[in-house]
């Protein structure tokens, strides 16, 4: 797989290649696509024709007119299009952009997600996981729908009660709640039926092979980067109970000057002219991907500048990439990069404060992500002592109160815990996060292991 990525990611980088200019007659609204498509679907044509897209002469062909190899191409009024432009169609403008991304969690999000059975399975049998035989053959849907995994929370009671293996229960949740945001795998069936679609999450596999959706962030059909700059985007996703960063960052002080004056801020400025005089506060945008200021280059690939991985059961610096490992099966750390990472932060934070200020809150946030781990150790260790006394079965492993409460703790609260701190969010960080997870989550895991010790203990007299 590693040489998978590295061909794609090598065929990416000299495909830069200038984007062939639309006819005049496509810009001024005459061409057959637009006529039709006025009335047919006139909020996309108008999104369109709004849009920088048409003002640079991008016309519906160049994003829709399918490639060689995509099976989701099919005819249409005399034309071969597709309904599922891959990246690989915007490389041929956005190259840069789209290696960063090809390299990012962002991509990998469905693999490293809700298809990570499929994956697994597909890579145990030598078979290649982006393949569409590969996805006939296993079916990723179903096996995701059907593994009893942390990945599918509900799949440990759903087990338990015979609901999983009902084939009357769809277990939909995992279609429109998972993979709206991680992606679906699209199938593209040889009567022109498309198999997971619609769907734009940001690892969705498609037809073509290629992994991820730029429109997820860049909506179709206006694609604004203004849209892509404001928090509300990345709120599409990154909220909830298991990830808040999106109300996180509301209860932040950046969030706060954002919601007094944000609307006022020049979100139009060219990609790389970004800068503190069009924006009072950084939106998340802003930190993790945006050229800003002086120096700060941009990058599509969301954790460039990170240090911490935040989200796994126990945090170590950033994972190596899948251009060096195959980074669903593999979660390697790599200190230099996660150096790299905090010192790319830095420059944003330099931006607005000095040295000594993000030197001293990054400080402090690291003696968070210390604390966390070691009572995540407590736990784990906890767990295991009880699958050794025989307190709980292994054989269910998202059933029972002990093994609901050590997921819990990572996945919902310490992630809280972790992710509060790392985005000044200090409600998030002490109650939404320390204080649930320690007191009421791990405080129940020991209560009901210390009742099953006594009751244990009753049965043997």
């Amino acid at each position: 797989m590693r040489k998978a990525v590295r061909a794609l990611l090598r065929t990416i980088s000299v495909a830069a290649v200038a984007c062939a200019a639309a006819s005049s007659s496509c810009a001024q609204g005459s061409s057959p696509c637009v006529t039709c498509h006025r009335k047919t679907t006139p909020g996309l044509e108008k999104q369109w024709r709004d849009s920088k897209h048409a003002g640079a002469e991008v016309s519906c062909e160049q994003c829709h007119e399918s490639q060689e190899g995509d099976p989701s191409g099919r005819k249409h009024y005399g034309a071969r299009v597709t309904p599922v432009p891959s990246p690989r169609y915007c490389q041929g403008c956005h190259a840069k952009e789209v290696k960063e991304y090809s390299g990012s969690k962002h991509a990998w999000g469905a693999f490293m997600g809700p298809l990570k059975p499929y994956y697994v399975e597909a890579r145990k049998l030598g078979l290649d996981p982006t393949s569409q035989e590969t996805a006939r053959k296993l079916d990723p849907e179903k096996m995701a729908k059907q593994a009893v995994s942390p990945l599918f929370p509900d799949s440990g009671i759903l087990k338990k009660i015979g609901l999983l293996d009902d084939p009357e229960y769809h277990h939909n949740n995992v279609n429109l709640g998972c993979m709206e945001c991680h992606g679906s795998f699209i199938i593209a069936e040889p009567d022109g039926t498309l198999k997971g679609w619609p769907n734009a999450g940001v690892g969705r596999v498609n037809p073509d092979g290629s992994l991820g959706s730029c429109t997820y962030c860049h909506s179709r059909h206006g694609f604004s980067i203004a849209e892509a700059r404001k928090p509300e985007m990345c709120g599409q996703c990154h909220l909830g109970p298991d990830h808040p960063q999106h109300e996180i960052y509301e209860e932040s002080k950046h969030g706060n000057i954002y919601a007094a004056s944000g609307e006022k801020w020049n979100w139009d400025a060219p990609a790389g002219e970004w800068g503190p005089e069009d924006i009072a506060a950084p939106t998340c945008a802003t930190c993790h991907m945006s050229g800003f200021g002086k120096g700060v280059k941009s990058t599509h690939d969301a954790g460039a500048r990170l240090y911490w991985e935040l989200q796994p059961k126990k945090s170590v610096p950033q994972w190596k990439g899948p251009d060096e490992v195959d980074m669903v099966l593999e979660r390697v750390p790599d200190i230099a990069k996660a150096r790299k990472g905090r010192a790319r932060m830095k420059e944003v934070c330099g931006q607005c404060h000095s040295s000594r200020w993000s030197d001293n809150y990054f400080d402090e946030f690291d003696k968070v992500v210390s604390d966390y781990n070691k009572v995540w150790d407590y736990t784990d260790k906890l767990l295991a002592q009880a699958y050794e006394e025989g307190l709980i079965s292994k054989d269910n492993p998202l059933d029972e109160t002990p093994e609901i409460m050590h997921y819990l703790i990572w996945h919902h609260a310490g992630r809280r815990w972790r992710m509060g701190a790392s985005m000044m969010g200090p409600d998030w960080t002490h109650w939404n996060g320390a204080v649930d997870a320690i007191m009421n989550k791990l405080g129940t895991m020991i209560n009901d292991l210390e009742m099953r010790r006594k009751l244990k203990a009753m049965g043997k007299k």
